[in-house]
């Protein structure tokens, strides 16, 4: 496991910079693509930071962030890091104290000892959990949930429109033969698997149009290692006839997949082309780089700020649905 110096080097920071950025201080002055490149080099190089708690500044509203991952999940996905780095760089400038409550293993989730003047609740979480989080306040915005609140602000992402938006490009690239790597997700502490929509419109679009193949289709978890034995998976029972193009539900899977690729002999885009979804930093890193769908995760924490910041003032009552937008961005995988 690399130290917290070795990780500074790779950044090519000081190792105090890496250090605050990981602890989360919202004081210090660095550009939110170094902020980035340090949770983007933690995670790839395992760096376990310890768990520390400091004393918040003193700011005129409290808002809680509830996070349905442990600060040690939250490295290994650059996509929750983007989203809550929107959000607190909305609190910065608003001079709003930010209360951040990672997952725990209580139902409790750990609530510290504060009157919140609003919550973000960020991921996807029982109705149990969700009930409790209303006794802290009624001003509550949902980032990235499982359910339709309609008595509360959400900000989302419509992953099938991504999806479709996705396969029409690739069909029409003039593939029959398309895979798909995914993954599911589990509400904490109970034994609930989420579907994942990017799946189930993968395969509902392409049956419709007689090329959906199950051959094709690989599911695990949102990781690097899951898109790397997914994707050796795939080839190993398909060498005989190969998809010629994947997608890919998130980065991670894809950066994963690349690997496997690389490993089978296979060349991109020649022998197989590639194409992931949320265009964290590292997709433009990889060799080759990767193509993806940038999802303008920050704009989600900012949008659930602003949202949150107009029920706390009173200037509406009604709920809002917020969709994101999206767009795919080419690089060397997918030409």
């Amino acid at each position: 496991m690399a130290t917290i110096r070795e990780l500074a080097k790779l950044c090519n920071v000081s190792a105090a910079t890496v250090s605050r950025v990981l602890n989360h201080d919202e004081t210090i002055s660095v550009s939110k693509e170094t902020r980035k490149k340090i949770f983007e080099t933690a995670e790839l190089v395992s760096y376990q930071k310890p768990i520390r708690t400091k004393k918040p500044k003193p700011t005129t509203l409290t808002i809680g962030l509830v996070h349905w991952f442990n600060e040690l999940q939250e490295l290994n996905d650059p996509y929750f890091i983007s989203i809550r780095l929107g959000i607190e760089e909305a609190c910065s400038t608003h001079s709003i104290e930010l209360v951040k409550i990672f997952n725990s293993d209580a139902l409790e989730m750990n609530f510290p000892n504060v009157t919140f003047d609003g919550l973000i609740i960020l991921g996807k979480f029982s109705q149990e959990h969700i009930d409790r989080f209303t006794t802290y306040s009624q001003n509550i915005v949902f980032i990235h949930s499982n359910e339709q609140h309609f008595a509360h602000d959400s900000v989302v992402v419509d992953f099938a429109d991504v999806t479709e938006h996705v396969l029409h490009h690739i069909i029409e690239k003039g593939h029959k033969k398309i895979g798909f790597i995914g993954g599911h997700e589990v509400i904490p502490y109970t034994n609930t698997t989420l579907d994942d929509t990017r799946e189930t419109t993968f395969k509902d679009y392409l049956t419709k149009i007689d090329l959906y193949n199950p051959n094709y289709v690989r599911i695990g978890q949102f990781d690097f290692h899951s898109g790397y034995t997914l994707m050796k998976d795939l080839i190993i029972t398909n060498k005989e006839e190969l998809p010629t193009c994947i997608f890919a539900a998130s980065d991670t899977l894809a950066i994963g997949a690349l690997r496997a690729i690389a490993e089978a002999g296979l060349s991109i885009p020649q022998d197989l082309q590639l194409i992931g979804c949320n265009d964290i930093p590292t997709s433009q890193y990889t060799s080759p780089t990767l193509s993806t769908i940038k999802i303008y995760t920050e704009l989600m924490g900012q949008t659930g700020v602003k949202l949150l910041l107009e029920r706390i003032n009173g200037e509406r009552t009604e709920s809002i649905k917020v969709v994101v937008p999206h767009k795919v961005i080419f690089r060397e995988s997918f030409q």
